[in-house]
């Protein structure tokens, strides 16, 4: 028995080093600087925000990660209204999978260019340093392998490249993840990092106090298959959201999130998987919580929109 489960978790860790190198979010809706360096200081206030996600949840070796993102606009003299805007940003992510961590950190800055009052252009840069490490206590081979017989901890440089284009009810966004493709030649050169292409919209509808926003991200690697998630939400005076999904071939979704006062928000969200892991109705769960500086005494209006 011991060695069926350990054959289980050596095929589920080589399956996520090819599909999930990056961190996988279900409420990227309401964090897109999560995975685009683009939307780094794109409001006029700071904001703040965490999200923690535990995948599989009774699965040996499963995925646990946590982000935590930070942006702010950068004052600057603006002569006129069309003048372009500066924002900078910071992120730090930790992912684990079995035996392997990977740690991330990078600094983030973008520029907006308004067209119009309502429609934008933003470019993002991000950079910093990864982590990448293998802890062999955490397993054993069924029989002797030199490539785990040792720990290994490897440091690379990581660049992300982000666009995003928005006009007062949609938005478009491109972002390139990964754009330095390291090796892990002690491991092996094929589960080296590669780059990430993200693709993502959404549109906006309003009816009274009431907003339906549908949003898509589709990603894709090279070797690797497209994959995208679908979520759709209610949006009530940006006080209270509610909204399902689907994740092609993984799971389908479900997520609300809660205002209190302006400030603060808190989300969470389950992912009821569909695939082929699905041998013991296996959940994945998730929480974030958002902090912004802005305030507003006006219950009527939408606070801190999304664009």
């Amino acid at each position: 028995m011991k060695q069926l489960i350990l054959s289980i978790t050596l095929m589920l860790i080589v399956f996520c080093g090819f599909s999930q190198q990056n961190t996988q979010f279900t409420q990227w809706v309401w964090n897109p600087l999560s995975y685009n360096p683009a939307l780094s200081g794109i409001k006029s206030y700071s904001e703040f925000k965490t999200m923690s996600r535990l995948q599989w949840t009774g699965f040996q070796g499963a995925p646990m990660s946590n982000s935590i993102t930070y942006t702010a606009q950068l004052p600057t003299k603006r002569k006129e209204y069309f003048t372009p805007r500066h924002g900078i940003g910071a992120k730090f992510e930790n992912d684990y999978i079995g035996p392997f961590s990977t740690l991330q950190f990078a600094l983030n800055y973008a520029v907006h260019f308004n067209y119009t009052e309502e429609t934008r252009l933003s470019i993002g840069l991000s950079g910093g340093v990864r982590q990448f490490a293998f802890d062999n206590t955490h397993m054993t081979a069924l029989t002797p392998d030199p490539a785990v017989n040792k720990g290994k901890t490897v440091y690379s440089p990581t660049a992300n490249l982000g666009f995003w284009w928005n006009g007062k009810n949609y938005y478009v966004g491109l972002s390139l993840d990964q754009l330095t493709n390291s090796s892990w030649s002690s491991i092996g050169i094929e589960s080296q990092f590669r780059t990430h292409f993200l693709l993502s919209s959404g549109i906006k509808w309003t009816q009274g106090a009431y907003s339906f926003i549908p949003n898509v991200l589709i990603k894709k690697t090279i070797h690797s298959p497209i994959t995208f998630d679908l979520t759709s939400y209610i949006d009530y005076k940006n006080q209270f959201k509610f909204g399902i999904g689907l994740r092609n071939k993984e799971a389908f979704l479900a997520l609300f999130q809660i205002r209190i006062k302006d400030q603060f928000a808190i989300g969470y969200s389950i992912d009821y998987i569909t695939n082929g892991l699905n041998t013991n109705t296996l959940f994945s769960h998730e929480i974030s919580l958002h902090y912004s500086s802005f305030q507003t005494k006006d219950t009527d209006k939408l606070s801190c929109p999304l664009f």
